[in-house]
């Protein structure tokens, strides 16, 4: 079984004259980013794995909701999730080297929204109705494939377990 949780960045700023790539996360997504990690450690979802865009707001949720982890997870900064279609996010996932069984891939949107539906063939109702209402800042999905490589992983293979945002986190 391995599985797969999507997060999208923590809500970040636009200041005129930066760079999408260089946008820093907001003081809000600074406490959105801190939010999940202590969702994760509190649902017993730490990743073995976490693959990340190299967009400064994807790099700066990832060290935040790390801090809330007891031990340090490997992370990988990956150029070709900032901005990726489908397919480009598909493909680094399966290329992950086999090891890790759960993994984290902190990107961008559409991409994680569309890449979510594209790898779920069905799931928890109340997931899946969240998911179509929009997948804001700091949204969480964690998808489960019954299979052992990641290689394997492809179109309607997964199923949608969670879908989370930082109002409907619970930890308990």
């Amino acid at each position: 079984m391995l599985r797969l949780m999507l997060l999208r960045h923590a809500k970040s700023n636009s200041i005129p004259g930066v760079a999408d790539l260089q946008r820093p996360l907001a003081e809000r997504g600074y406490r959105e980013a801190e939010l999940v990690g202590q969702y994760l450690v509190a649902q017993q979802l730490k990743p073995e794995l976490a693959i990340v865009s190299s967009a400064t707001r994807t790099q700066q949720t990832w060290t935040h909701l790390s801090a809330a982890f007891d031990t340090s997870v490997k992370k990988i900064t990956e150029e070709r999730i900032y901005e990726a279609s489908v397919a480009n996010i598909v493909h680094v996932i399966r290329n992950i080297e086999p090891g890790p069984r759960v993994v984290l891939v902190v990107g961008h949107n559409p991409g994680l929204y569309l890449t979510t539906q594209y790898l779920s063939r069905d799931g928890e109702d109340d997931a899946l109705d969240r998911l179509e209402m929009g997948f804001p800042p700091a949204s969480l999905t964690v998808m489960d494939f019954d299979m052992d490589a990641w290689e394997l992983v492809a179109e309607s293979k997964g199923t949608l377990l969670r879908f989370e945002t930082p109002e409907t986190m619970v930890f308990g």
